[in-house]
């Protein structure tokens, strides 16, 4: 725990020294909610009123909160990965006592918990601007984020691994990204596709992780009433994520065998 925390407060240092893209990131928070905001105001006028039981303001909020979350989830990984292999930090990590697969994971923490206070930050606006969560059922949003989160971030150990294999950013997070953007619920009910395309948001766990969410903070929905979307996350995550931690101890093996880690 101490090692973590020396990590968490290293992430912290350095993304507070860059302070214009801190600032930037909380800035880039409120603008979208004013978007949402007025385009909930377009689609009232338009006489749309209800969007799956709840306001267009409230069905776009969660959805930008959860695609944000996935977006870092998938990235931060990767991304601080290389910034220390480029910066040399690794090498001297990686001859002390501290397993590789933490010194490899660890420095992504902040970057997570800076995430998750950006979507508290993003909902407790939202609900200044009226977004009504005042059916929410807190311990199943909680549950279902916890779900949510162990499956999403497996994609963000995928791209890791990627990235210590072949040195460079992993193609398949723009690719998997975009496919949750428009697939995902992120913007419009899933059940507004055609049928033979609905089947690629079934696909997703990212579609369940946000039915669920809405399900939970907007209805008040029980985890029984959303059994389909808890045992679908449960089953994303017993498969993604040993798959995951798989595919990382193959990339630190080759890394040890070829030692290629210094070079980049």
């Amino acid at each position: 725990m101490r090692k973590l925390g020396a990590f968490i407060e290293h992430g912290f240092r350095l993304a507070w020294s860059y302070k214009l893209n801190s600032a930037a990131r909380y800035i880039s928070s409120a603008v979208s909610l004013t978007f949402f905001y007025f385009l909930d105001q377009m689609f009232r006028r338009s006489g749309v009123t209800v969007v799956e039981g709840s306001s267009y303001f409230s069905f776009l909020l969660i959805g930008s909160a959860m695609s944000r979350y996935l977006d870092l989830g998938m990235r931060s990984f990767a991304e601080n990965l290389r910034e220390e292999m480029l910066r040399g930090t690794l090498e001297p990590l990686l001859t002390t006592a501290t397993p590789t697969a933490y010194v490899l994971l660890a420095p992504s923490v902040w970057a997570l918990i800076e995430g998750t206070v950006l979507v508290f930050v993003q909902l407790g606006l939202g609900a200044l601007l009226g977004a009504d969560f005042g059916q929410a059922n807190w311990m199943a949003a909680i549950t279902i984020s916890l779900l949510s989160i162990a499956c999403l971030l497996s994609y963000g150990i995928l791209s890791a691994a990627f990235t210590l294999v072949f040195k460079r950013s992993d193609p398949l997070n723009w690719l998997i990204g975009s496919i949750a953007y428009v697939f995902g619920g992120v913007y419009f009910p899933v059940t507004i596709l055609p049928p033979a395309l609905r089947v690629v948001s079934y696909l997703l766990p990212f579609t369940y992780a946000l039915q669920g969410l809405r399900g939970a903070l907007l209805r008040g929905s029980s985890l029984p009433e959303m059994r389909t979307e808890v045992l679908a996350l449960v089953a994303f995550t017993a498969v993604l994520l040993p798959l995951a931690l798989w595919s990382l101890r193959l990339a630190i093996r080759r890394l040890k065998r070829t030692g290629e880690l210094a070079h980049h």
